[in-house]
């Protein structure tokens, strides 16, 4: 009975929110929308059913971290299936019809950049209040692939000085976008040097998650 309820709250929640986007905005938001008439309700539909699919899953303690890595890991799929349908098909598939770096430092060093634009880190920060922590371990599009890097027998040892990097980057990160936007670079320049943030961190995955064994680019290269 327990149980129950909380898929049918789940399913509620999804379909209350998701309406919300679905009805408020004047352009759609909703991909579904965008490509034919009422689309989007099918969408929230499907998320709701999706939703409550996997919120019962998730109920068995021990399935849990099975099912999260693999929800994680088809969300990021889909993620950049979109991004690369944007890119080489058609705009439409943008989340606002131009293209925006699918880097998580390029949601706050992008505006700093630009001194507009601010609807990537209001979408981050309305999300991280409805999900906490839980943004980190399931909404990240980079973080799934950096779970799937580490996966394996967990090395025990810690990385000793992950948090001074951890501050250290946030910083250079931030920094280095007011001093692009000061000396007036141009949007090409300050684009290669957010991709060069993205590559590193691809890098970082691959050599010492996977080495290590652990989340070395969520713990220490990327969050805050």
């Amino acid at each position: 009975m327990k149980t129950r309820r909380i898929v049918i709250s789940t399913v509620l929640l999804i379909g209350g929110l998701l309406s919300i986007v679905q009805v408020i905005p004047k352009n759609p938001l909703l991909i579904g929308e965008r490509l034919f008439p009422h689309g989007g309700w099918i969408q929230v539909m499907l998320a709701m059913l999706y939703g409550g699919w996997l919120c019962y899953k998730m109920q068995d303690r021990k399935e849990r971290p099975k099912w999260r890595k693999r929800a994680w890991l088809l969300f990021s799929i889909v993620f950049f299936g979109q991004l690369a349908l944007g890119i080489f098909a058609d705009p439409i598939f943008l989340m606002t019809g131009k293209l925006h770096l699918p880097i998580p430092a390029v949601i706050l060093a992008g505006p700093l950049y630009r001194f507009e634009g601010l609807f990537m880190p209001i979408l981050f920060i309305s999300t991280l209040l409805l999900s906490g922590p839980a943004w980190c371990s399931q909404l990240c599009y980079f973080g799934a692939f950096d779970a799937w890097s580490a996966r394996g027998k967990l090395e025990r040892k810690r990385f000793p000085y992950h948090k001074q990097m951890r501050y250290s980057l946030l910083f250079l990160v931030m920094s280095g976008a007011i001093l692009l936007r000061i000396f007036g670079a141009s949007g090409r320049i300050a684009t290669a040097f957010g991709i060069a943030v993205g590559v590193i961190g691809l890098l970082v995955m691959l050599l010492f998650s996977r080495k290590r064994r652990k989340m070395v680019h969520c713990s220490s290269y990327c969050r805050s």
